[in-house]
């Protein structure tokens, strides 16, 4: 019943890529027509959590776009037994029916996968065969809604071997999106320095230097998230036709609102 189950889940991505423009429904309204709203749901894990409303407001302007963030701290794809994203997904597709997911996951996958012994070390060669299987079954149900699917990298950490495992997780994520023809964004080198290294400062678009990490350096500031939007945005501009954003292209800007925790206030970073 397993290869079965793996047999159609590769007959469902290894669908003709002609067939995108359909799967993400961005058919256009024509002239005289009025565009359809695009529903964008953003998911994953607390790194999301934190992007998710901020990208909300940075994009407020956007009538024609909805995004719809449903991040959930702790979580990612190896323990279905602490949160089932393949279910909890399913049940957003259905509900909310987006044509794009952004699916943000991955950093805190590096533990024994749930249903899964005899795999070795997290991150090591059977453990990142049973990992893809985790990947192809998101990929199979976006898929299976007509969604167009975004999975972005882990970012680059300063421990290790947290930071090694991350970085082996981003190349099969990679990897197994290139082969199926999904989106990716590696958010490594958004936040590292020339290097490649941890970098726990940044010089933003407007020439200031700022914390782009919390002081756990694990979770990403709002001007960090700033950094990423610079590349996410247009990512998704190059997927949305103009005339169904209102008439304007997604682009970067450092316009952008800073996340705040609870109990500090929201700044416009202008």
């Amino acid at each position: 019943m397993k290869h079965i189950r793996h047999f159609l889940l590769l007959m469902l991505l290894m669908l003709p890529a002609a067939s995108l423009c359909a799967a993400m429904q961005l058919e256009c309204g024509g002239k005289g027509k009025a565009a359809m709203p695009i529903r964008i749901l953003l998911t994953g894990d607390s790194l999301m959590e934190a992007l998710g409303p901020q990208m909300q407001k940075a994009m407020a302007g956007y009538e024609n776009i909805t995004l719809i963030p449903i991040g959930k701290r702790s979580t990612g794809l190896s323990r279905p037994d602490f949160y089932n994203w393949p279910k909890v997904l399913e049940e957003h597709l259905q509900q909310h029916r987006p044509h794009i997911v952004v699916m943000w996951i991955g950093t805190n996958d590096p533990q024994g996968i749930y249903g899964k012994s005899g795999l070795g070390e997290p991150c090591s060669g059977e453990w990142l065969k049973a990992y893809t299987y985790k990947l192809m079954e998101i990929a199979g149900l976006c898929q299976k809604y007509r969604a167009r699917l975004i999975f972005m990298g882990p970012p680059v950490m300063d421990e290790e071997p947290l930071n090694t495992q991350l970085l082996k997780i981003t190349d099969i994520m990679r990897r197994t999106c290139s082969h199926y023809k999904l989106g990716f964004i590696d958010t490594r080198p958004l936040l590292a320095d020339r290097q490649g290294k941890y970098m726990h400062r940044a010089t933003m678009p407007d020439g200031r230097v700022k914390d782009i990490r919390w002081k756990d350096r694990v979770h990403i500031t709002g001007d960090g998230n700033i950094l990423i939007m610079q590349k996410l945005l247009p990512y998704m501009g190059s997927i949305i036709p103009e005339e169904r954003a209102g008439g304007r292209r997604l682009q970067s800007t450092d316009k952008y609102h800073r996340y705040a925790p609870p109990g500090r206030s929201t700044i416009r970073v202008r």
